[in-house]
């Protein structure tokens, strides 16, 4: 397993951190919040007066040179899609030192926006694995995951349908693995009322998806299968479980 593969808490916090303290030493000019975002380079940071963002993002993949160029384009548009949302959702753009005030803004206190990726790889894909982080001085920050998995022989973005043999149902047959191996991944205070809802059989629960070596690996963020302070889950299924209806190319 490569090591830049495991997804778990203390890791997502220590990369958190390190993107923190290099954008308090590498500030950009800020620019008009909801403004269009060109992202420079593999890294993009700006301070303005009541936000802070910091983001990486890949710029080049082993994929052909076309189906790079393609899949390097849609990740960087999520990135600058996301910094737009998180802009506008903000309202920093009217945002008026009194309204500022009123809602904690100010005097050191801003929302922050972080990103960061990680890669993940198998014999046939190669995947990029987004955690996004927002603080917007709620109660507690919010956390999200987005994955990009391609087929590194077609170039193809894949989706978790692309994985079966048509007509299997492997909706079904991850909901049962999930359903039945979550309780042990998140341990005390597993409770059937989270994991349930958040494992029907629809893909946008099985979304966040990659392989790494032999496992299918799922993302949930928080709130998903558990509750909040259980933080978000990793559930790991070796592709021997589902050698039955993964296609030939990804078992």
């Amino acid at each position: 397993m490569q090591r830049n593969t495991y997804i778990g808490i203390a890791v997502i916090l220590v990369i958190f951190i390190g993107i923190v303290l290099y954008a308090a030493t590498r500030p950009v000019p800020a620019k008009a919040p909801g403004a269009t975002v060109a992202l420079p380079g593999n890294h993009y940071v700006e301070h303005a007066p009541y936000y802070d963002i910091a983001a990486n993002y890949a710029t080049s993949t082993p994929l052909a040179a076309a189906e790079n160029t393609v899949a390097v384009a849609e990740m960087k548009r999520f990135v600058a899609d996301t910094i737009a949302q998180f802009k506008s959702d903000g309202n920093f753009a009217t945002l008026t030192p009194q309204d500022a005030a009123k809602i904690g803004l100010g005097a050191g206190r801003k929302e922050t926006l972080n990103i960061v990726y990680l890669t993940a790889s198998s014999s046939h894909t190669v995947s990029y694995i987004f955690t996004v982080y927002e603080d917007t001085l709620g109660a507690h920050g919010n956390t999200f995951f987005k994955t990009f998995t391609f087929d590194t022989t077609s170039g193809a973005a894949l989706t978790l349908a692309d994985l079966f043999a048509p007509g299997a149902d492997y909706l079904g047959t991850l909901s049962s693995l999930a359903r039945a191996k979550l309780p042990a991944i998140i341990g005390q205070g597993a409770d059937a009322a989270f994991i349930n809802p958040g494992t029907t059989p629809d893909d946008k629960n099985f979304a966040n998806f990659f392989f790494d070596n032999q496992n299918l690996v799922i993302l949930f963020p928080p709130y998903a299968v558990a509750p909040y302070a259980a933080g978000p889950q990793t559930l790991r299924i070796p592709t021997s479980e589902l050698a039955n209806i993964l296609k030939p190319e990804y078992r």
